[in-house]
């Protein structure tokens, strides 16, 4: 079984080569092996794949869910592309990639490509155990989650007689993405020991209920201010926490409190640089500005300081930070010849903190991928092409 450092240097190595352009999407897809290093990229980024890849010596990836996102949907639209021209709805095709999707040795293509054309398929490249991805990717749930309305529920019916299929749902529940119905399986009458044992490891599983806790406390800001200090929470849930509150009144005196015990803890601290208030945003600069990951938090803070205080402060922040006007961000110093804030906003304006759709799970740091029919994605994918993105 591949070990975790291995999975997160092949998952930067891929990153890498579709970022500076050595691979395409298309080849990425093709050639990929084993087929959950690719599949895995069509989750969002979370926060330890975004550490890990960062803190590896000198060569370390500065690269967020952000930074990586144009990529990952181009992934997305090439697998979507051929699963709906190999596989489509077909009810007999899926089981058997649900069930081969978990220990193939092949790429994404090729295994797609063994469920469409079986008499040419090689038996030798799902033989053994399934390759494990770090607090769990399992190849077969991210399948199950781009399956076309019906399949999933289809799936689940077998796992009331079929044992394979129970031990498959187990193993996705263990390492995710926790797709809502199978959650629900758990909890209902046919649900095991197995399963409960297994969604309950899972990571993930405390986030999900903390995301829904946030879903359905929105306009809560006391609920929302325990959320954001929740253990688990991570950025995307606590930038959503943020922007809920403040549309409910804002954060109250006893929140601002609690964050003077995290004075220095970037984690806690920088997706406040999301808020509208210039105090608290420039609060916060003071203390993490040099720690900040992602250039779109920290634009997005020197749009709020400027915006209300004027470009001075952010001057003298940037400065702080570089040590030196030469190292300084190029609209900070053109802010500064000019003595306008039009710089600064328009950087941050290219740099949106953008977490997926406004209010949706996503936004609060779901480990999902995006509702279909495939058909939407591709057609936005070539739009895409076309326009030159």
């Amino acid at each position: 079984m591949t070990d975790a450092s291995t999975h997160f240097r092949e998952r930067g190595a891929l990153i890498t080569a579709l970022m500076t352009g050595e691979l395409t999407a298309a080849e990425a897809v093709a050639r990929t092996r084993p087929a959950v290093e690719l599949l895995g990229l069509l989750v969002p980024l979370d926060g330890l794949t975004e550490r890990y890849l960062g803190g590896r010596a000198h060569r370390g990836l500065d690269v967020t869910r952000h930074d990586f996102e144009p990529w990952r949907r181009r992934l997305l639209a090439e697998v979507a592309a051929l699963l709906e021209r190999w596989v489509g709805d077909d009810t007999d095709a899926w089981p058997a990639l649900t069930a081969r999707a978990g220990a193939y040795r092949g790429s994404a293509a090729e295994l797609i490509d063994s469920v469409a054309k079986p008499a040419s398929a090689d038996p030798s490249l799902w033989a053994g155990r399934a390759p494990r991805w770090p607090r769990g990717v399992d190849a077969s749930a991210v399948l199950l989650a781009m399956a076309p309305p019906g399949i999933v529920e289809a799936f689940l019916d077998t796992c009331g007689t079929d044992e394979a299929a129970q031990g498959i749902l187990a193993r996705m529940l263990d390492r995710g993405p926790l797709h809502p119905k199978f959650v629900d399986y758990v909890f209902g009458p046919q649900g095991t020991d197995a399963m409960s044992e297994a969604l309950f490891r899972n990571p993930a599983y405390e986030m999900a209920v903390l995301r829904q806790s946030v879903l359905r406390d929105r306009t809560d800001v006391g609920a929302l201010e325990q959320a954001y200090f929740a253990q688990g929470a991570d950025r995307e849930l606590r930038i959503a926490c943020v922007r809920l509150a403040e549309a409910a009144g804002g954060f109250r005196l006893r929140f601002v409190s609690r964050l003077e015990s995290h004075d220095e803890d970037v984690q806690v601290l920088a997706p406040l640089l999301v808020s509208r208030d210039p105090q608290l945003v420039h609060w916060v600069l003071r203390r993490v500005n040099d720690k900040v990951r992602g250039r779109a938090l920290r634009w997005a803070g020197y749009a709020t300081v400027a915006g209300t205080a004027g470009p001075e402060p952010v001057w003298a922040l940037e400065q702080e930070r570089t040590g030196s006007l030469a190292r300084m961000a190029e609209p900070v110093r053109e802010s500064m010849s000019t003595g306008s804030v039009a710089p600064i906003l328009a950087a941050a304006e290219e740099l949106p903190v953008t977490v997926g759709s406004a209010g949706s799970e996503i936004e609060l740091g779901a480990p999902l991928i995006e509702p279909w029919p495939y058909t939407e994605l591709i057609r936005e994918h070539a739009a895409g092409y076309r326009s030159g993105c």
